[in-house]
């Protein structure tokens, strides 16, 4: 943690989620950390929606989550970022299968809601747990970002209809560094897109793994005149196209690389600006043909 916070310094508040059932992590928080602060705030809290309460909006506070922290997220709205939430960053600790972890169960209207402005979330893993989720985040408030987070938006039963879903208010969003996972095939529902961003200008999505059961992994809804897509891989499983955008939106679509199953043209952008990019239709050295576009 003190790494992390050489790497994210604040003027902030620190706050620590680690639930109670990690016994060999939640005692020794408590002890250096149970006291709270000098005014009675907790440090300390078994969830991630109590620290993001614990707060102030603005302020520069860093919400820190333990290794093998999980929650499961049951209906809409299952993590509030309320009001306090504003400029929180997020940041999960541990690596590989000990990173946190939140799943979706129960309920297709299960979600994570970010409708604060300038929230940043890294190092979390969101796992669809429900078939036919409707989406695993919604994202309704400006500059929020997400690092190195993964996204399972699908597995041998199961699928979400999208993974990250953004409103109009959405400016400014980023997806950097993350992974969006999914077999190829599964008996559950085929994901829409792993990123369906509506509207939102000053969007940035760049140094990502997309690959699973999806009829696209990026789709955009309404005209966005302004956008970045960037030094992304994809291995889309179903359909032709990995990037699906509205005709006329005009996004920057450059260095990506593609493979879909079928197909030769794996970005539908009639009015975008699209160049340096790779794709092949086939699996194989010598079974598909590359091309750059």
């Amino acid at each position: 943690m003190r790494d992390q916070l050489a790497l994210n310094p604040t003027t902030g508040r620190v706050f620590i989620v680690a639930k109670a059932a990690l016994t060999t992590i939640k005692p020794e928080i408590d002890a250096m950390y149970g006291n709270g602060y000098p005014d009675g705030v907790a440090i300390v809290h078994t969830t991630i929606a109590g620290a993001l309460a614990a707060c102030v909006a603005n302020r520069g506070d860093i919400v820190f989550v333990a290794p093998g922290h999980t929650e499961t997220v049951v209906a809409a709205d299952g993590i509030p970022f309320t009001s306090t939430s504003a400029g929180v960053t997020v940041i999960g600790l541990g690596n590989g299968s000990i990173r946190p972890t939140i799943t979706y169960t129960t309920a297709v209207a299960a979600s994570v809601d970010i409708d604060q402005a300038n929230v940043t979330i890294r190092n979390i893993v969101f796992t669809c747990g429900i078939d036919a989720q409707t989406a695993m985040v919604n994202v309704t408030s400006a500059y929020v970002t997400f690092d190195n987070c993964e996204f399972n938006t699908n597995s041998g039963t199961v699928g979400a209809v999208v993974g990250i879903l953004t409103a109009a208010t959405a400016t400014g969003i980023k997806v950097i560094n993350s992974r969006f996972l999914g077999p190829a095939t599964n008996s559950g529902t085929t994901t829409t897109a792993q990123i369906d961003h509506e509207v939102g200008v000053d969007y940035v999505i760049e140094n990502n793994y997309f690959t699973g059961k999806c009829t696209q992994n990026i789709t955009n809804g309404a005209a966005v005149l302004r956008g970045l897509i960037r030094n992304n891989a994809f291995v889309t499983a179903t359909g032709t196209k990995s990037i699906n955008m509205h005709a006329s939106s005009t996004p920057f679509i450059t260095n990506n690389r593609f493979n879909v199953p079928s197909g030769t043209a794996p970005v539908v952008a009639a009015a975008g600006f699209v160049a340096g990019n790779i794709y092949s239709a086939a699996a194989g050295v010598t079974a598909g043909t590359a091309s750059t576009f």
